[in-house]
């Protein structure tokens, strides 16, 4: 980051921002879209027991990743005042917070997980898959987590594009991996969607190990002395943890409320589960670029309040929500034309293609609610404004999601499309109560 004094300036600087978080996190959403596209070429029952373990897994590690990215606002806040000699202190206070969680994940995967599968009526083929799933995936905790706070740290200090090049390598290390463990290829056992799991844990441990190397190596990393280990810091820990976890519990309530869905969704048929899931998992890919414009303006807007160019951070709010519509449109454009050629990434079933295709109509109105709600919640991080935000977020999606999609679920005959429609409605509901509260932000801030 730094300082600009136009708004051609701040548009370049921020594209400039943008355009490598939204690459790294189409390959960050990669993992679960390669896992779900490739175990659906393998095998439905594979794919219904992925995505049933995907809805169990994606709530928790999104609400940990959000903790952990709470290093963004902290050190933009930092350079924006010129404190550099803050940054490694607060790096490893991370680094820490970020192992204790990997220990909480883990115990949640291998006790809670196969206790909620149970009682869930799931097939027995498929409630396997899934337990599998998750117990191979829970390899890959530790490196997950530690990564999310280097890519933090590389985007507050504007190396976004180091991010990406990183980020990158993770669609083709997942891709080999789940080759290999789902068919069983070149000699090793054959594991179908339990495949998918593991290789996903090994490419996040190879992912790391290049990560560690580059933050040793990088010229532009030296002057931060990141390779001197800072001691354990409890007033440091406990400021992460009080914007985190708001942070980590609005991401929470938000992606929770889609994989309570989607376990509601299990006493339908197999077919219907797969092609719910297929649908989302491809919604929650193209939320790579409302969540990229996010990313953009906690970085954006946390350094030029800790500078206290207020007026400079209102320009980025309106580049970035601009910005945001744009790509909204051509998001939403490309879905509508091509949602059956998507359905068809999924399965080669033509009513399996049918109701994806179905279920992918819907997932255009997600994308427009979203390109309204997650610039907000950027915006708001900028501001270190978490608590209110999270109880915002709690009251839009499960004050209004869940209680609307059981009323139309069980009073019409929409069936399955009830908890779409619910979820599309406490997305705007959601984006209405951060805009509301962005206003009482900036009008403290004049």
């Amino acid at each position: 980051m730094h300082t600009t004094e136009t708004i051609k300036d701040k548009i370049i600087l921020f594209l400039k921002i943008f355009f490598p978080i939204l690459i790294y996190q189409f390959a960050n959403f990669s993992a679960s879209f390669v896992d779900t596209t490739m175990t659906g070429q393998y095998n439905t029952l594979d794919l219904a027991g992925v995505s049933i373990a995907t809805s169990l897994w994606n709530p928790f590690f999104t609400f940990l990743t959000g903790i952990v990215s709470a290093l963004v606002p902290i050190i933009g806040h930092h350079l924006g005042q010129g404190k550099k000699t803050e940054v490694s202190s607060d790096f490893y206070q991370f680094l820490y917070l970020a192992l204790a969680l990997s220990i909480v994940l883990f115990g949640l995967v291998f006790f809670l997980a196969p206790i909620v599968l149970q009682f869930m009526g799931l097939e027995v083929a498929v409630s396997s898959v899934a337990i599998r799933y998750l117990w191979l995936l829970a390899i890959g905790i530790i490196p997950l987590l530690l990564f999310s706070v280097i890519r933090s740290l590389l985007d507050t200090l504007g190396l976004t594009k180091l991010s990406m090049y990183l980020m990158l390598l993770l669609l083709p290390l997942n891709s080999g991996f789940n080759y290999v463990l789902i068919y069983g290829a070149f000699g090793f056992p054959e594991l179908g969607g339990a495949g998918a799991g593991l290789g996903t844990s090994l490419a996040y441990w190879a992912l790391l190990l290049i990560s560690v190397l580059v933050l040793l190596k990088h010229k532009k990393l030296k002057e931060y002395q990141l390779q001197k280990p800072m001691p354990l810091q409890i007033k440091k820990i406990k400021e992460a943890i009080y914007l985190g976890l708001p942070i980590g519990g609005t991401v929470f309530a938000e992606v929770a409320i889609f994989s309570v869905v989607g376990l509601i969704m299990a006493k339908f048929s197999s077919i219907i589960i797969a092609s719910h899931q297929s649908a989302m998992n491809f919604s929650n890919l193209m939320y790579a670029f409302p969540m990229s414009i996010s990313t953009a303006m906690a970085i954006v807007i946390s350094y030029e309040v800790g500078a206290k160019r207020l007026d400079d951070a209102k320009q980025y709010i309106h580049i970035g929500r601009l910005t945001a519509m744009v790509f909204a449109v051509l998001t939403l454009s490309f879905l509508y034309i091509y949602r059956e050629n998507v359905a068809r990434l999924y399965g080669q079933d033509s009513e399996f293609i049918q109701l994806t295709a179905s279920f992918m109509t819907y997932s255009l109105f997600f994308q427009l609610a979203d390109t309204f709600a997650a610039p907000l919640q950027g915006i708001l991080r900028g501001y270190k404004d978490t608590i209110v935000p999270f109880c915002l977020g709690l009251l839009g999606y499960w004050g209004v999601g869940i209680p609307l999609g059981l009323y139309l679920d069980y009073s019409t005959s929409l069936g399955a499309y009830s908890y779409w429609i619910a979820l599309i409605i406490s997305l705007m509901v959601s984006g209405i109560l951060y805009q509301w509260r962005l206003q009482v932000i900036m009008k403290r801030f004049k």
